[in-house]
C-alpha cells in the first residue's frame, strides 16, 4: 500500500479519524440525556464529561495539528537541504572541471632538458591542479642486467638524502604498474602506507592513483599520486593523458 508508506499522509488521515471520533463521541454523549429520557433534554450530572471531553478535543487536536505541521517542516527543509548538497556538489566536480588543463602539462614539460626533468615538472603540473598530498615519479631503468622502477623525482615527498627507492618489475604497487601498463586507484590506502609531513603534523591520505607512463605499449615510468579526497573519473583521465604527454615528450615525439 503506497498510501501507508507516507508517513504523512497517513498522520493526515489518523488526525481525521481522530477528529471524527470525537465529534461522534460528542454528538452521542449529547444524545445521552434524550435517550434517557430526561425531561428536560439535560443532566448536570453529564456537565463534568462534556468539559473533560472538550478540553481532551482541543489538546489532541492543537497536538497533532502541530505534529503534522512540524513533519511537513521537517520534510521541506530536508528537501531544500538535499538540493543545496546536489547544487553544492555539482559546482564542486565543475570547478573541479575547469581548474585542470593539459595545457598547463605540456607547458611544464617543454622545459625539462632529459628524461628526468620532464617527468619530473609533469608530475609537478599534475599534483598542483588536482591539489594532491603527495606524489613520486618513476623511471625504469636497467641495472646489473635487471629492470627496475626507481624513484627519481616527488612532490611534498620527504626522503632523507641518498636515499634510494626501487621496485622490482612486477613487484608493489609500482611494478605491478608497470608491468601489466595499467592503471592502479586505491580508495582504501591502509593507514601508514602513506604519510604526508607539514607544519601542521602528519597525516596519511585515503587515496592512491598510480599511473603508468607509456608511449603505445612501452612503459617508460610512472606516476604515484596521493590525494585526501576521491579522484574522479575524469582526473583520472587527465592524469592518463598527462602521462602520455610526458612519455611522448621524453621518447622525442
Amino acid at each position: 500500500m503506497e498510501l501507508f508508506r507516507d508517513r504523512y499522509k497517513t498522520g493526515l488521515i489518523l488526525a481525521t479519524l481522530f477528529l471524527i471520533g470525537i465529534l461522534i463521541s460528542l454528538y452521542q454523549i449529547y444524545r445521552l440525556p434524550h435517550n434517557m429520557m430526561v425531561a428536560d433534554g439535560y443532566h448536570p450530572a453529564l456537565s463534568n464529561v462534556y468539559f473533560v471531553l472538550g478540553i481532551t478535543f482541543l489538546i489532541g487536536a492543537y497536538t497533532i495539528w502541530s505534529a503534522l505541521n512540524s513533519k511537513n517542516e521537517i520534510i521541506v527543509y530536508r528537501d531544500k537541504k538535499l538540493e543545496q548538497d546536489v547544487s553544492a556538489k555539482e559546482n564542486a566536480n565543475s570547478g573541479q572541471q575547469t581548474t585542470i588543463s593539459l595545457d598547463t602539462v605540456r607547458e611544464s614539460v617543454k622545459t625539462g632538458r632529459n628524461a628526468k626533468e620532464i617527468i619530473q615538472n609533469g608530475l609537478q603540473a599534475v599534483c598542483a591542479q588536482l591539489e594532491a598530498g603527495q606524489g613520486a615519479a618513476y623511471m625504469i631503468e636497467e641495472k646489473d642486467g635487471a629492470r627496475k622502477v626507481e624513484l627519481k623525482s616527488g612532490y611534498a615527498l620527504s626522503l632523507a638524502e641518498g636515499t634510494v627507492v626501487a621496485y622490482g618489475i612486477g613487484e608493489g604497487l609500482i611494478g605491478q604498474s608497470a608491468a601489466s601498463g595499467k592503471t592502479l586507484y586505491i580508495d582504501d590506502v591502509p593507514t601508514g602506507y602513506v604519510k604526508i609531513v607539514s607544519g601542521l603534523g602528519m597525516a596519511s591520505p585515503k587515496y592512491l592513483l598510480i599511473v603508468p607512463v607509456k608511449q603505445a605499449e612501452k612503459v617508460m615510468g610512472v606516476m604515484e599520486i596521493a590525494t585526501f579526497s576521491s579522484i574522479t573519473e575524469d582526473q583520472r583521465k587527465f592524469v592518463e593523458e598527462s602521462a602520455q604527454i610526458v612519455a611522448e615528450k621524453i621518447s622525442g615525439k
